[in-house]
């Protein structure tokens, strides 16, 4: 039987790092949507190396996922997050449970990871609106064209996917992977009364593998296409770049 999630984590970031400036417990583990695999997401702030690093090892029974950082390599990650609309790193700081014994800089970095949090990601360009409007667009096609069973329930998943991802980018919300998605989505699901957008999405995709019926996940693909400004195929172009254009025209120059 695993032990308590916090005493565990606790004891462990004491054992493992006795200079540890900040130590949280994020995940789903302190949720009631805990699961018998759930297992303990833990970022520690140390001042210095080893860290940064990502390791994976077992303590009382559970899975422990170690995110180690300085805290200039936590603000670093966070970025590269950002970027991509994503926060698994900055969520745990600002939701999860603070494990060390001093806590002063553990409560600046959550409040500091709050702020951010709630800031949400940048707006999205037309470009990536457009981009993201065109592969779904695409993906439907192929769902519509493709009667291979098996390819058939790779597109509709990868499409269910993206579905979910074009409407997070419309509400300008944080985006996420796994288990973490549908939750985003539960957030600002547009609709007003019956089944939400992700379980409509997942009902045409079983549809779909079950039944060879596509009738319901494209009619929820075109709401949420709609959503964006509709499907987007002709007409669609994204320019890109030659390195060889970005070169001087006088080549390089000499060292002498």
């Amino acid at each position: 039987m695993n032990s308590d999630p916090e005493a565990t984590a606790r004891g462990l970031v004491a054992a493992m790092f006795p200079q540890a400036l900040a130590g949280f417990l994020g995940g789903s583990v302190l949720t009631q949507r805990r699961t018998p695999t759930s297992d303990l997401d833990i970022v520690v702030v140390l001042p210095g190396p080893p860290a940064p690093y990502r390791e994976t090892r077992t303590a009382g029974g559970w899975v422990i996922e170690l995110f180690v950082h300085t805290p200039t390599s936590l603000l670093h990650y966070w970025d590269l997050d950002a970027e991509a609309r994503r926060t698994p790193l900055l969520r745990m700081c600002a939701e999860g449970k603070v494990l060390s014994e001093g806590a002063d800089e553990a409560q600046r970095i959550q409040r500091q990871a709050r702020r951010r949090l709630a800031q949400g990601p940048a707006a999205p360009s037309a470009v990536e609106l457009d981009r993201r409007r065109y592969v779904l667009t695409d993906l439907l096609e192929d769902v519509r064209g493709c009667e291979h069973h098996v390819e058939l329930a790779y597109i509709a998943s990868g499409l269910m996917l993206a579905a979910s991802e074009l409407v997070l980018l419309v509400h300008n919300r944080w985006t996420a992977e796994g288990k973490w998605l549908p939750r985003r989505m539960e957030e600002v699901d547009p609709l007003d009364e019956g089944p939400g957008l992700a379980e409509r999405l997942v009902a045409g995709l079983h549809d779909v593998v079950a039944q060879h019926d596509k009738t319901a996940l494209e009619r929820v693909t075109l709401e949420v296409l709609a959503l964006a400004g509709g499907p987007l195929l002709a007409g669609y172009r994204a320019d890109g770049v030659d390195p060889a254009a970005l070169r001087s025209p006088a080549g390089p120059r000499s060292r002498s």
